[in-house]
């Protein structure tokens, strides 16, 4: 399709070129006309001579332009499928790039849990798997003394002993901001020292953290906290906020 666009672009450019030069032997022909009248005796080859010029220029000239218009809507077609290629391009690139997790694995460790602790513990692996973070933590709603606060109940990788208590009021740092406001939380920049991954090899910072909101409704039963070392995409973000709901309706059988 360029050749041919190409070729159709030479077209319209050398008939343009021979509509030019025809329109000067034209306007030179009739800037001569009178001194031809008064030199011959007859007029009729001149004026017929004169004539079929400016006929010729005219033909060459309606086709000029009709290639010239031609030629531009084979340009902006042209134009309109290199942006569709490059637009399909894009999505393919969008959807290959996109994580392939599926809500399957989170829906088998809901089946299998048996008490409500295992089922926050198995449900919080399961998804921090999913997202390939590295550390995570589940708190519950509680209420004492008509005040609001999330309690650490479970946690994944975490660097706390099993006896460690961790609770937060409502609006207090970031878990008590996700639940006062019922919203998803993400920081892409976590300061260094903030959060310590540990391991048998040592421990390290991660960079982003995902604090996500379980909700039944409008009312929050608790919120989860992620922390990765790689950026957690926006479709893991929005696999997350699909998985509590999904926690939501088992708990509420």
């Amino acid at each position: 399709m360029i050749r041919q666009l190409k070729n159709s672009q030479r077209l319209s450019l050398t008939l343009a070129m021979i509509f030019f030069l025809a329109i000067l032997v034209s306007a030179y022909m009739l800037y001569s006309l009178p001194y031809d009248v008064l030199e011959r005796d007859g007029y009729g080859s001149l004026l017929t001579k004169t004539y079929v010029t400016i006929a010729l220029t005219f033909v060459f000239g309606a086709i000029a332009i009709f290639y010239a218009i031609n030629s531009k809507k084979e340009l902006v077609v042209f134009k309109e499928k290199v942006l569709e290629g490059d637009k399909a391009e894009d999505n393919a690139s969008t959807n290959g790039s996109k994580s392939t997790i599926s809500l399957e694995s989170v829906k088998a460790s809901l089946s299998t849990s048996k008490s409500r602790k295992d089922l926050h513990q198995d449900f919080l692996q399961a998804v921090c798997k999913a997202i390939d973070a590295g550390q995570g933590a589940f708190y519950e709603v509680k209420e004492v003394d008509n005040k609001r606060r999330v309690e650490l109940t479970c946690g994944y990788a975490l660097s706390l002993g099993e006896s460690a208590s961790i609770e937060y009021e409502f609006g207090e740092g970031l878990i008590g901001q996700s639940a006062a406001e019922g919203r998803t939380l993400y920081v892409d920049d976590i300061p260094e020292g903030y959060i310590k991954i540990i391991s048998g090899l040592g421990s390290a910072s991660p960079r982003y953290l995902l604090i996500v909101p379980v909700k039944n409704q409008n009312e929050v039963l608790g919120v989860m906290e992620m922390a990765a070392f790689t950026d957690i995409s926006e479709d893991k973000r929005k696999f997350v906020e699909e998985a509590t709901q999904l926690l939501v309706n088992n708990v509420a059988k």
